[in-house]
């Protein structure tokens, strides 16, 4: 089963955690609001376990988990002792998605 991110968590937010959200889908969504933003670049890498440890004030588990699911989702590619990169997406609705289709 494929978690659903909660809706309201932008990029400058931070996480709530006496919140009914699990706090690895908060930092998840806020995660992938950045990316989405270009925060982190196409295939550059974002902040370490450590780094999310330290910004959000929580456990490896909890940031390792929320990579994870960015990583499940295609949006970062973990390269083991590198760090986790952002990938390119293509969506389907995307107009040069579609083009391509065509061509």
């Amino acid at each position: 089963m494929d978690p659903q991110l909660p809706d309201g968590y932008g990029p400058d937010d931070e996480v709530e955690h006496d919140s009914p959200d699990p706090v690895w889908l908060q930092l998840a969504a806020v995660l992938i609001a950045r990316i989405e933003r270009g925060d982190y670049p196409v295939r550059r890498s974002i902040p370490s376990e450590t780094q999310l440890m330290d910004e959000f004030g929580i456990a490896r588990g909890t940031a390792r988990k929320s990579i994870r699911l960015l990583a499940d989702r295609g949006y970062v590619q973990t390269v083991t002792g590198r760090g986790s990169y952002v990938m390119e997406r293509h969506t389907e609705e995307s107009p040069s998605a579609v083009r391509k289709q065509f061509e």
